[in-house]
């Protein structure tokens, strides 16, 4: 199966291709406007010195009370959606994330970084804290590493690493990338199976592997000329691939209890194979309007995916023919986005963006079901989707204290099933946000955000996919829509780099159109929009340093949340939480940098819970017994590298899960047939890592 661009691909790319996000500097320092100076902290290099760090990232991660975000949910580019920026810009990818990024820039180009408050900035949607990495031009640098990890039962990981390559030539900066993702796992599970009444009518137990590969190249350019007539221009280009071969396995062997049933046992061989493309850059150039000493900003971004997976599942009884059944899909799906900004000042502490942005978004897929008695079912679908988008963002510095983001926009969007063919839908959306923040003293800060948005429709919820392990059919929903939100939170935050420094922040989020599991009029489920949800809750995090408590190299870090959700349960009526909705977490961290040493500990400790699932004909609760505990031992120089030892899941925790099976796709209508619970564990696990720069 090959990828391939389309005239339609084309019409947008001549804006000029690229991404921001390319480790590559365009200049060695940002000035931040002096109305923001009161919202700024700034980490120069050395509170960095006691970690020893390899990269932008090690330093990122270490920034008291931050939490780094990064998101891809964002339908088309819209507002930001990651909580960082490179030398003042936000990045124009899609399909690198926030780790990858920064951990691309060496250590010692960063000059420093700074923690500014994003509703001071003039970047639409940013809110909260917002580090600023300004990094340094360099003529070479680079940076390498290998991972390895053992576990008992499962094989070695050993073809795991990365080396990434970045320089300056002038005006034109590069930077290049190589990466091999590994990821085995092995996992032994015990199951039962029970009637209506409760009475144990069958023992299983399951062998589980995982096997993933994914090697992936990136290359970024940057050209920022500085004299002559494209002086203050600044250009972009990023390219980035990776292909993600995935092969999983299940054996079961099942022992009849009740005298009705026989035993017997099933394989599964599950696969998929993916190709993952993107293309895409900016161009900014300072553009004078009617006076307005303003930057115009162009943006384009080609992604495509292209790939299949399948399932082989046999199953066979004593006494009884073998079952086999097979599931296929070939699937191609993509994103083709033109975005244009203009930002310019307007009067005192005034800064002004109008954006307008197009997007198409396409899947094709053909799925495949076969068993031993029946002839193929062919299923073909192709959705398509032309989005425009319109937006204007005022931020407004009132005072040295307060500051002010506000933006109203539009969405008009048409979405069409084209194969098998139907009428388009057209919706016409407002969207915009209020977000203001006020800095109460020089440690305390006190934010308020209201935001409406569209939601990212997952085109999946168009085509028919079946769970052949646990005999599942889910239709897909031509009628199904995105869904539309207003969220509404407050945001207390303390800001220390000697002792305790954190937030908390309560938040309500109200839904419309919410997507849920729906009857089809054909008596078959399939997602689809219920009227309305509630989703609401408290999250925190915290940092406090044990230096000034008499114990220097000592670090506590804590995070987490509770959460709550309200729906209709589309079968029953009564209210119950949204499917899967995160009910509490929580992560503890700690590390301590032994002093006069290379030598620092870590520790973590984390775990969550979330809310039933519920399909129409089945409810499925997971509860995971034990948190994850992981321990490890930092060399920071090992003959110039560091190395890092750890061990992970070491409580060997236990995943449980419960299922009540109904026997019709109403569940208030058909009797409770089986009750399952199943207990699975994954072995400890010991890691090894290597870096190092150069």
């Amino acid at each position: 199966m090959g990828i391939g661009l389309g005239a339609r691909d084309f019409t947008i790319i001549a804006v000029v291709l690229a991404s921001t996000a390319a480790p590559v500097f365009a200049r060695q320092d940002v000035a931040v406007p002096a109305e923001q100076a009161a919202n700024l902290d700034s980490f120069a290099p050395s509170f960095f010195t006691q970690f020893q760090p390899n990269t932008a990232l090690d330093m990122v991660e270490r920034i008291p009370g931050f939490t780094l975000r990064s998101g891809d949910d964002e339908r088309g580019f819209g507002v930001a959606d990651t909580n960082f920026l490179i030398n003042g810009r936000r990045p124009s990818t899609k399909s690198q994330d926030a780790e990858d990024i920064l951990s691309r820039i060496p250590a010692g180009t960063v000059v420093r970084i700074e923690v500014l408050d994003g509703a001071s900035l003039d970047i639409p949607g940013l809110s909260g804290q917002v580090v600023n990495v300004v990094a340094r031009a360099v003529e070479l640098s680079g940076r390498w590493r290998y991972s390895a990890r053992f576990e008992e039962g499962t094989e070695p990981q050993i073809l795991e690493g990365e080396v990434v390559l970045s320089g300056r030539r002038g005006d034109l900066g590069f930077s290049v990338g190589l990466k091999n993702r590994q990821f085995t796992l092995t996992e032994d599970s015990v199951e039962r199976f029970f009637d209506s009444s409760g009475a144990l009518i069958e023992d299983r137990t399951e062998d589980v592997y995982l096997r993933n590969v994914a090697p992936s190249a990136n290359l970024n350019l940057t050209w920022t000329p500085t004299i002559g007539r494209f002086a203050g221009h600044v250009a972009n280009l990023n390219a980035s691939i990776e292909k993600d071969n995935e092969n999983n396995g299940l054996r079961e062997i099942f022992t009849a209890i009740d005298p009705t049933r026989t035993s017997g046992e099933s394989f599964a061989d599950i696969g998929e194979d993916e190709i993952q493309i993107e293309i895409g850059g900016d161009y900014a150039l300072p553009l004078p309007i009617a006076g307005l000493d303003g930057t115009l900003k162009l943006i384009a971004l080609n992604q495509l995916d292209d790939g299949e997976s399948g399932v082989v599942f046999v199953s066979a009884r004593d006494g009884s023919i073998p079952l086999r059944t097979k599931f296929s899909e070939d699937f191609k799906e993509g994103e083709l986005i033109g975005r244009a900004e203009y930002g310019f000042k307007a009067g005192s502490g005034h800064d002004v963006q109008i954006s307008v942005e197009y997007a198409y978004n396409f899947l094709e897929s053909a799925t495949t079901f076969q068993n031993s008695f029946t002839a193929p079912i062919i299923d073909e679908v192709r959705v398509e989707e032309d989005r425009f988008n319109a937006r204007i963002t005022d931020s407004w510095q009132i005072s040295s204290d307060l500051s002010l983001q506000t933006s109203i926009g539009a969405e008009y969007s048409s979405l069409q099933v084209v194969n098998p063919l139907s009428d388009a839908r057209n919706f016409f959306r407002p969207k915009g946000f209020a977000a203001v923040s006020y800095r109460v003293s020089d440690r305390y800060t006190l934010r308020a955000k209201a935001d409406r948005s569209v939601g990212q429709l997952d085109f999946d919820t168009f085509v028919s996919t079946r769970n052949l392990v646990d005999n599942l059919l889910t239709s897909g929903n031509a009628e199904i829509k995105p869904s539309q939100s207003t969220e509404l939170s407050l945001e207390f935050e303390r800001t220390d780099d000697k002792l305790l420094s954190g937030r908390i922040r309560p938040y309500l989020e109200l839904i419309e159109d919410p997507i849920d599991r729906i009857l089809l009029s054909n008596n078959a489920e399939a997602p689809g929009n219920l009227d309305s949800a509630t989703r609401y809750g408290i999250e925190a995090n915290a940092t406090l340093l044990f230096d000034t408590l008499g114990v220097p190299g000592l670090r506590l870090e804590a995070s987490g949340g509770i959460g709550e959700s309200e729906i209709d349960d589309p079968l029953t009526g009564e209210q119950r939480q949204i499917n899967f909705n995160e009910e509490y977490s929580y992560s503890l961290f700690a590390r301590y940098d032994i002093p006069q040493s290379n030598i620092a500990l870590t520790g973590r400790v984390n775990n969550d819970e979330s809310s039933p699932f519920y399909r129409l004909d089945d409810i499925r609760t997971i509860d995971v017994r034990r948190p994850f505990l992981s321990l490890g031992l930092i060399h920071k120089n090992v003959f110039g590298m560091q190395l890092t030892i750890s061990g992970t899941n070491l409580l060997d925790n236990t995943v449980i899960q419960e299922r009540d099976r109904f026997l019709t796709p109403d569940r208030r209508l058909g009797p409770l047939i089986r009750s399952e619970r199943f207990e699975r564990q994954r072995g400890r696990r010991l890691s090894i890592t290597l870096t190092d720069t150069f």
